[in-house]
């Protein structure tokens, strides 16, 4: 289902998006969480926080899924060796932190014995199978935060590295990614 080899599939590029922009609505939703003064308040915020953290977790497990059955394009002619090492380990390392950051949230109010709470109101969201106690909810939420503040520094290494291929390298590494903005030739 890729449209051409210098372009990522349609698919790719919808997963791509979705995530990112669930990413960022998760952030604020996590803050406005963490900083709400009245208990309700907090519920609501944590509850739609959880229910995106899981939609993350599973539209990451789809698209990890349909990233090993379509790989990715190939590199610009003349990428550094290094930067092709840099570029993958990124990717995968986005991997590690879209799948490994909700579970962790997820298993720290498991541990924590928090009550369930549906999904978007609907969906059953059991709490994980876990052992519970503070502590190991606190170091379950505490190892969730440091993997957020990653994506935050993976993701602006990344951004930072899409506008270098197009501004300074003037390749098409960031309009296979964009769905509106043509290769360059």
């Amino acid at each position: 289902m890729r449209e051409n080899r210098s372009r990522y599939s349609t698919v790719s590029i919808l997963l791509h998006w979705t995530i990112f922009v669930l990413i960022l609505a998760n952030a604020t939703f996590g803050g406005w969480m963490e900083e709400a003064k009245a208990p309700a308040d907090g519920m609501r915020y944590f509850a739609l926080h959880k229910s995106v953290g899981l939609t993350i977790l599973l539209l990451s497990l789809i698209r990890l899924g349909w990233r090993l059955a379509h790989p990715w394009p190939a590199f610009p002619d003349g990428m550094a060796r290094g930067e092709r090492i840099f570029a993958r380990g990124t990717h995968i390392l986005f991997y590690g932190l879209m799948i490994g950051a909700p579970l962790l949230g997820w298993a720290a109010v498991s541990a924590g014995g928090t009550p369930e709470v549906p999904l978007y109101g609907v969906i059953p969201a059991p709490n994980l199978p876990i052992a519970q106690g503070e502590d190991l909810s606190k170091a379950l939420g505490g190892a969730h935060k440091l993997m957020v503040k990653t994506i935050y520094a993976v993701l602006a290494l990344h951004v930072l590295g899409a506008l270098k291929h197009h501004f300074l390298d003037r390749d098409e590494v960031l309009s296979r990614m964009l769905p509106l903005l043509r290769p360059r030739r």
